[in-house]
């Protein structure tokens, strides 16, 4: 199929507002399934993993494609849950466009605008679906006031027979602006020109309702993806860089270039083992024919292609400029990689993925599964980038970490059930950061002499705090004279860095430090790369020591739902939490009350929110910024630190 008639969109919203419901309900109406499925029943298409469907929410995003109207329309079903937003950002890199859906009960909520404002800064275009308008509490004229409020006053009511509608798409452009001023009127196909042409360049958001549910409205909706979103061809040029190189190249999507194409995601499908979710961005790929991945510097083979309709894989015989597909079996492959044909090398900039916030030691419970959890953690971590393992280096125990607390009791229980490696879970502990507070100056000399050649390093640094949004690390040369041979510069910041690394207060990462090198001497046969890199390190650490050093914890920002009685309750006890209230407001006898918590006295919440509430509450939350500790905090963290030593 021509790329002229494809379309890549994600649906985004908050947790909740029926996205995999409206994915069944376009399924069907694409009669790519002949019976919806239902979430609660736990047998939609998208929902397919165990987890998911216990759980009754999304935690991976799917994959879908239907035919529609001679045009193929490819679905990427996000998850609304904060805790897993790493599965929403992979999707928004590879698509051309998006479906906001806000529940018509519940308005704009906190998650519509997190995707929002993910998609404003990639600059891409979109829809809005309000869902659940069967609902007898649908409050649909209020939702799209909100719409117009919250999130952009560019956002409308498709109408061809609305002056306000027709003005204001006539306003995306001079032209037609000026004739629709002399005229009074434009046809119903300038309209609709104009319309692509304003959403296409996101300077206008198109409103739909309906229900997925009694599929109401869904039709009227699929129209509105094929005529006003933006085909591949359509994507602005992407930005690539030439391997080894900072030049840049700008890449065509087109069917008839050279192949390129992205991965973003991976799964461990059971059957079939490794696939790798791949878009392409020009060109074409065929079964039995091969490509280069740049990344790794190597030729892979693509045995097969498929489309993903969920968990079911259609084979096809190509794939080409704006197709979504998976392909299996690729051992060196991996999310991020770039893959192309050998004559130009050219690499895509990584995805960003949010750094985790919460970590917590596990240790396997017999010897097989002491065997087989390097394997899972390793099979876990290449899934879901917002994952990460390690070893401490103090304790040796095995930690992982996650964005949210929910986030790793998914990952533990998935490590039961996919990979039957049961664990015992450790306390989970925080990624605090170091700061100074003020500049300090110190100079170290490391000398050693122990028969034949010795070890002579001798540097003079000082540190200055760096403002809070500005960089988090900074290294500057200021050595003059050859006080410090140039050859030995290196070595010093590698010094440097590790401490940085390491942590001087309590074993965490310094941030917003700035360290100058001033001066230091050498030794013509003593000197060496490790002696300057141990008088670096020991050197930075008595300046740290004399700078005022700090503590700085994870602050997050929760958004807590709770019925209006239990207001009082609820904000009590976030002060109890060292938490600051940011504000609330009235919504159908809730309270949406937001706050900023640090994340260690977060632990253990939602237990604590049922109680309270008897079970009606709910909370979301996400990485605000980091703070620092009162006094009684640095305390307890430096006393833990000390016990492992």
């Amino acid at each position: 199929m021509e790329a002229k008639l494809k379309r890549d969109i994600a649906l985004v919203g908050h947790a909740h507002c029926g996205k995999t419901s409206l994915a069944e309900s376009i399924l069907f109406a694409g009669g790519s399934i002949t019976r919806k499925g239902d979430v609660q029943k736990g047998n939609s298409i998208s929902d397919f993993n165990d987890d998911e469907i216990e759980r009754q929410i999304s935690i991976n995003s799917s994959l879908l494609t239907i035919k529609y109207k001679d045009h193929q329309v490819q679905i990427i079903d996000t998850p609304g849950y904060s805790d897993f937003v790493g599965e929403t950002i992979a999707a928004l890199r590879v698509v051309d466009s998006a479906v906001v859906v806000i529940d018509a009960v519940n308005g704009v909520e906190v998650g519509t605008e997190d995707a929002w404002q993910r998609l404003q800064e990639r600059g891409i275009p979109r829809l809005i679906f309000i869902n659940k308008t069967d609902k007898s509490e649908a409050k649909i004229d209020e939702t799209i006031a909100s719409i117009k409020e919250q999130l952009s006053a560019r956002a409308g009511v498709v109408d061809y027979n609305d002056s306000q509608f027709i003005e204001a798409v006539a306003e995306t452009d001079d032209a037609l602006i000026e004739k629709y001023l002399e005229e009074g009127t434009l046809s119903e196909d300038e309209i609709k020109q104009a319309l692509h042409k304003a959403v296409s360049e996101a300077k206008f958001f198109p409103i739909f309702s309906g229900s997925a549910l009694t599929d109401d409205g869904i039709k009227e909706f699929l129209d509105g993806v094929i005529t006003y979103l933006p085909s591949p061809i359509e994507h602005p040029e992407f930005e690539a860089h030439l391997l080894n190189s900072e030049e840049i190249r700008r890449i065509k999507p087109s069917d008839h270039a050279s192949l390129t194409g992205y991965v973003f995601k991976s799964m461990f499908d059971p059957h079939l083992g490794h696939l790798s979710l791949v878009r392409i961005l020009s060109g074409k790929l065929t079964t039995n024919s091969s490509f280069f991945n740049v990344n790794q510097n190597i030729k892979e083979t693509v045995s097969s292609i498929s489309m993903l309709q969920g968990k079911e894989q259609i084979s096809v015989a190509e794939a080409s400029c704006g197709d979504i597909v998976a392909l299996p079996k690729l051992k060196n492959t991996h999310v991020c990689d770039t893959l192309c044909e050998n004559k130009e090398r050219i690499i895509f900039d990584p995805i960003k993925f949010p750094e985790p916030s919460i970590s917590a030691s596990v240790k396997p419970k017999t010897r097989s599964d002491e065997e087989k959890i390097s394997a899972s953690l390793h099979r876990m971590c290449e899934e879901d980038h917002t994952f990460q393992t390690h070893r401490d280096s103090d304790t040796n125990e095995l930690i992982i970490s996650g964005v949210g607390d929910l986030h790793l009791k998914i990952m533990l229980e998935r490590m039961k059930t996919r990979y039957h490696v049961d664990v015992d879970l450790g306390t989970p502990k925080v990624s605090y950061r170091e700061t100074i507070s003020r500049s300090a100056r110190a100079r170290h000399k490391y000398k050693k002499q122990s028969g034949g050649r010795g070890q002579y390093g001798d540097v003079d640094l000082e540190v200055k705090p760096l403002p809070k949004e500005g960089l988090e690390f900074e290294f500057i040369n200021k050595i003059f004279g050859g006080a410090i041979p140039r050859n030995y510069i290196p070595s010093v910041e590698k010094g440097v860095r590790q401490v940085v690394h390491d942590g001087v207060l309590a074993g965490f990462p310094i941030q917003n430090i700035q360290v100058t090198l001033l001066d230091g001497s050498f030794h013509a046969v003593d000197s060496s790369d490790m002696a300057f890199q141990i008088a670096a390190g020991m050197a930075l650490r008595e300046a740290v020591k004399d700078a005022g050093p700090a503590l700085l914890e994870p602050i997050m920002e929760v958004v807590i739902v709770v019925p209006d009685e239990s207001v009082g309750q609820i904000t009590k006890d976030i002060s109890s939490r060292r938490g600051r209230i940011m504000g609330s407001e009235s919504r159908v006898k809730k309270q949406i009350v937001k706050a900023h918590v640090p994340l260690s006295e977060m632990f253990k919440y939602a237990t604590d929110l049922r109680s309270v509430t008897a079970g009606r509450g709910t909370y979301s939350m996400k990485f605000s910024h980091y703070e620092k500790s009162p006094e009684k905090v640095v305390s307890q963290v430096v006393a833990e630190k000390a016990k492992k030593e």
